[in-house]
């Protein structure tokens, strides 16, 4: 398994439900949730499907590496997730 930083936005709107829909996305292929961070609604630089604004929600995470494509193709199905970014945390190396 690999550590990465999952940052998701979601329409501000239907916010709660649509985090939740992340969450069982992420459980469904077997994520190790490590701590998360929801520095809340932020305006967009740009609109995303005629949203202004966008409910932002950070998660440190064990994913399998095999599970990334599986998680993005399952995002792209839900139209509430405007924009995910996986960013891979390496870990240190031993001297």
């Amino acid at each position: 398994m690999n550590t990465y930083e999952l940052t998701v936005i979601v329409r501000s709107r239907d916010s709660e439900p649509l985090l939740e829909k992340v969450r069982e996305i992420l459980s469904k292929h077997g994520v190790v949730q490590l701590g998360d961070t929801s520095p809340g609604v932020k305006k967009l630089a740009y609109q995303i499907d005629g949203q202004k604004e966008g409910y932002y929600f950070s998660i440190n995470a064990e994913i399998p590496a095999d599970s990334v494509k599986k998680i993005i193709a399952d995002f792209r199905l839900n139209n509430g997730i405007l924009r995910w970014l996986f960013v891979k945390i390496e870990k240190p190396a031993v001297a």
